[in-house]
């Protein structure tokens, strides 16, 4: 599935299971960078050690980057699609081996990375002061990363659409709700074989009945191994971030 088509049905579905409930929009910037690392195998097969994201390919530096939620709350029941865009570009001198750069090769690179997540939650529990969901999450994650030394280039890329339990707990005091959500999954999806993590704190500020304000920090976890752009590759890497965004309340 496409991800601009994964992302449309999250929203149809929202809206069109919950028509005239409570529906909510987030718009803002996220500042968010890449830590971990990153193999691709050679033209021969042979995997080198890993590459340092942010210090072998210079792609930890934090980039201004769009985030965007819809939310709606129907009798207990929480629908909620996100989408965060990371691309940052750097320049690098490799320690090992990238594919079939050699070490030591100076490199330009890039980094591209989207995550379009869509999740459900039931409200299990919930009095005056804190509410407890539980559900499940779908969520689709690219990452594009490319290096070029002189008139050689290696670029890897891989994408999943995976599955996850997912849980989430709020604390209201006043007009500010503090939250924490998030998934987790182990296994074998798209390209890869490993686990994954996906999680987000936030804390919002109830303006008035229409609108809102929120801050939070989202934190990912993409750590696998398998074969992408006919290439083995082992990638371990974490995509984190603080964010802000104004919401409208209808």
């Amino acid at each position: 599935m496409r991800p601009d088509s994964f992302l449309i049905s999250c929203i149809a579905l929202v809206f069109a299971a919950c028509a005239g409930q409570t529906v909510s929009v987030h718009a803002g910037p996220s500042f968010a960078s890449a830590r971990g690392g990153l193999a691709i195998a050679d033209g021969g097969g042979a995997l080198p050690p890993a590459s340092s994201v942010d210090g072998d390919l210079d792609l930890g530096d934090a980039e201004v980057s769009p985030y965007v939620q819809a939310q709606v709350d129907a009798d207990g029941h929480r629908f909620r699609v996100s989408g965060l865009l990371v691309g940052t570009d750097g320049q690098g001198t490799l320690g090992d081996a990238f594919g079939d750069l050699p070490g030591g090769s100076q490199v330009q690179t890039s980094l591209d990375f989207l995550a379009l997540v869509g999740n459900y939650s039931y409200e299990l529990l919930r009095e005056e002061h804190y509410r407890v969901g539980v559900g499940a999450q779908l969520g689709f994650y690219s990452l594009d990363v490319g290096a070029t030394a002189g008139g050689s280039r290696e670029s890897f890329e891989t994408q999943g659409l995976l599955p996850m339990p997912y849980a989430e707990v709020e604390a209201f005091y006043g007009d500010l709700t503090f939250g924490l959500s998030g998934g987790a999954m182990a296994g074998n999806f798209g390209d890869s074989d490993g686990r994954y993590l996906d999680l987000e704190a936030y804390a919002t500020w109830l303006v008035d009945d229409c609108f809102d304000v929120r801050g939070g920090y989202r934190y990912l976890v993409l750590d696998g191994e398998g074969r992408a752009t006919d290439r083995d590759f082992d990638a371990d890497l974490e995509v984190r971030g603080f964010f802000v965004t104004a919401g409208v309340r209808f």
